[in-house]
């Protein structure tokens, strides 16, 4: 029976596999302190190693159909984990690099306010002709949190899904209009505008 604290691991990645969201929630509570914990020792953050988790687990979902296959979950997952994390640390210079160009696009920004404003406007258009090739449910987490500035237990009490989900949906949903803009002025302005509020869990 799913929400039992005891359930097996083969039983919930069986209920997962069919797209059981409420099995899915009690493996992500199962593990994730486990993981969040051993992560935080090898990077040393706190934020990256949330980040991590989450990311993780959100592999483990669009991989579902998969997991009946796994004999060993907590091996399975921690090794993923494992990859993420020499992933984090082979792309760290590279990020370096990107802000440090989001930064000059930033100060770019600063000494020409009249041409930020027409981007900015500009901006506000391509992110809504992104937004409208989202999905419909995906649209609604997207306009219920930039435009009604609900939380994510907000969205996710109104819309009848897990915090999870809405997480998910959001994080696609800014990945997927950020990838329609330039790596320019219009990029450091999006970062501007979301970047506070997407971190919110």
């Amino acid at each position: 029976m799913v929400g039992n604290l005891y359930t097996s691991d083969t039983v919930l990645l069986s209920l997962i596999s069919e797209g059981d969201e409420k099995a899915f929630a009690l493996l992500f509570e199962r593990y994730r302190n486990r993981l969040y914990s051993y992560l935080v020792k090898v990077t040393k953050s706190k934020e990256t190693s949330e980040e991590i988790v989450l990311d993780v687990f959100l592999k483990v979902w669009t991989g579902k159909a998969a997991l009946p296959e796994i004999n060993n979950f907590e091996a399975f997952l921690f090794r993923v984990a494992q990859n993420r994390t020499i992933d984090f640390f082979r792309q760290a210079k590279r990020y370096q690099k990107e802000q440090a160009q989001i930064w000059k696009g930033m100060e770019e920004l600063r000494s020409a306010t009249a041409d930020s404003r027409l981007l900015k406007a500009d901006l506000e258009k391509t992110i809504q002709a992104a937004v409208s090739q989202l999905s419909p449910q995906r649209q609604e987490v997207f306009r219920l949190s930039r435009e009604e500035y609900l939380s994510y237990d907000e969205i996710a009490e109104r819309m009848e899904l897990s915090k999870f989900t809405v997480r998910n949906h959001l994080s696609a949903a800014l990945q997927f209009i950020r990838s329609h803009l330039d790596n320019g002025p219009e990029l450091a302005i999006f970062l501007m505008m979301f970047s506070k509020s997407y971190c919110r869990f």
